[in-house]
């Protein structure tokens, strides 16, 4: 999935001026009005900039749409709430995003990112706040979904209204409740499992030196690159990728640096990639979601030392599409695919 080319440096200031200009009252012509209009976008960003819970939720609410991208069951993908809207009905707010899949279903999505600490903390929307969403997608007659992303376990959760209790002036979710009811499936994600430990191996160049000092450093040129699985050696091209893929942003621990050596001398260093908990009579343990791993991918490039430094990125969502074929099972890198379905049962909750 690609994004659609735009110019916005030419097309969005003007819009922007415009906006302000029925406000204002600015003249397109003056340049007075154009040096305060420079001033109150300079002094917005700087506010927006130092206002820590707006430019998260702003990267997640771009972040959603790469994840929904690289999951591979969208045709499109299209911001809503932009640009003017005019209703005989004033109590009305555009969501987020319309989404169309390539079965031809079509919903609004409104994102949500939840911080909180505790998966038991109750997650609430305002009813007044979902009643304007809810009238702008009634008379699109199109449903609205809750898409909420659980920042602190990097856990995306897609849900319909229904899916939350209502309260008095409120509706309620919580993460397990959030998880079990999601319908992240019908965006393509899915849970994926493997053997342990999955091992990226950097080999040395046997036609040039190789040292290791006494602190521990070793130092060599990189004449190959090998991959493991469960001790297997991974040969096919597809099944590697994949492998990286999943050590790179899956959930598994990533131990110590080890060196490699035969004869005593060394040929290289191995990093590897193993699970917190593994009941060996499974035969494989989950490394995680695709949904999860997509966002680990955009998280390298928008956080840099838990600060954000980008909202959006120009990269196109297909760049975090870990294309794992759904009927894949591979071969020396064997894989558990799971399509988790939502659970409609009553969940008992215990209110934090």
């Amino acid at each position: 999935m690609k994004r659609i080319k735009r110019n916005p440096e030419k097309f969005e200031p003007i819009e922007l001026y415009a906006a302000l200009a029925r406000d204002q009252g600015y003249n397109l012509n003056a340049p007075a009005h154009q040096t305060d209009f420079i001033v109150r976008v300079d002094r917005s960003i700087k506010a927006a900039a130092d206002n820590p819970a707006l430019v998260h939720g702003k990267r997640v609410e771009a972040m959603f749409a790469h994840v929904a991208g690289g999951l591979g069951s969208c045709a499109l993908i299209k911001q809503e709430d932009t640009g003017n809207v005019f209703a005989e009905d004033d109590e009305l707010q555009a969501p987020d995003y319309k989404i169309i899949l390539k079965s031809g279903e079509q919903f609004f999505v409104e994102v949500k990112n939840c911080h909180f600490d505790k998966p038991t903390y109750l997650y609430l929307i305002a009813k007044e706040y979902d009643g304007k969403l809810q009238k702008y997608a009634e008379l699109h007659r199109t449903p609205l979904k809750y898409a909420i992303f659980y920042s602190r376990w990097n856990k995306w959760a897609l849900l319909p209204r229904d899916s939350f209790t209502e309260q008095a002036n409120r509706y309620v979710t919580d993460m397990v409740n959030s998880l079990a009811r999601s319908e992240m499936l019908t965006l393509g994600d899915r849970m994926i499992g493997t053997k342990p430990d999955l091992v990226f191996e950097l080999r040395a160049d046997p036609r040039k030196e190789a040292t290791l000092s006494q602190e521990g450093q070793a130092k060599f040129t990189i004449g190959d690159v090998r991959m493991y699985c469960d001790g297997m050696l991974i040969t096919d091209a597809k099944e590697k990728s994949i492998a990286f893929y999943l050590m790179r942003f899956g959930d598994w621990i990533e131990g110590d640096t080890e060196g490699v050596f035969e004869n005593e001398q060394l040929v290289g260093v191995r990093y590897v990639f193993n699970p917190q908990s593994f009941d060996s009579s499974q035969g494989f343990s989950v490394i995680g979601t695709l949904s999860s791993m997509i966002s680990s991918a955009y998280s390298e490039l928008t956080v840099h030392e838990n600060k954000v430094i980008a909202l959006d990125i120009r990269q196109n969502p297909e760049i975090f599409a870990p294309e794992i074929p759904l009927d894949l099972k591979g071969t020396a890198l064997p894989l558990w695919q799971f399509l988790i379905q939502p659970n409609t049962d009553p969940i008992e909750r215990k209110v934090a």
